[in-house]
């Protein structure tokens, strides 16, 4: 028996345009570790390093990816490494937790620099998502 659900492009890219939706607007949060069990779990020692402004048009969505619009550089809050970011929308609802990571490491949020310096700035060089 399979588990998996493979679905149609025209239903990958309808879910991407609903969470392109909720970005639209949004925050990206970047966090020192330990990430939370889950996006619904409060934040409490982790360390906030840096907050970027999702533009209010947040990307393109094209067959089930999303891809993120370019975002401002943002000058870093506290010195330490960026392990996981939360995102929320345009009304700081939570949207979800995703990992953190150097240019080219494919993880969904990724950053020009790991070694974050309070009061320098730091880059998203790219966000995104493709749906399975």
């Amino acid at each position: 028996m399979s588990t998996s659900l493979r679905f149609a492009t025209a239903r990958k890219t309808s879910r991407c345009n609903l969470v392109k939706g909720w970005f639209d607007g949004g925050e990206i949060r970047v966090y020192t570790a330990d990430k939370p069990a889950d996006s619904d779990t409060a934040i409490t020692t982790q360390t906030l390093l840096v907050t970027f402004e999702i533009p209010g048009t947040s990307g393109t969505v094209s067959n089930g990816i999303f891809t993120g619009a370019s975002i401002a550089a943002a000058m870093i809050a506290a010195t330490g490494t960026p392990v996981w970011a939360r995102i929320v929308d345009s009304a700081d609802a939570t949207i979800g937790d995703v990992d953190v990571g150097i240019t080219g490491s494919g993880n969904f949020i990724e950053l020009d620099n790991l070694s974050l310096a309070e009061g320098a700035y730091c880059s998203v060089t790219s966000f995104g998502l493709t749906e399975g």
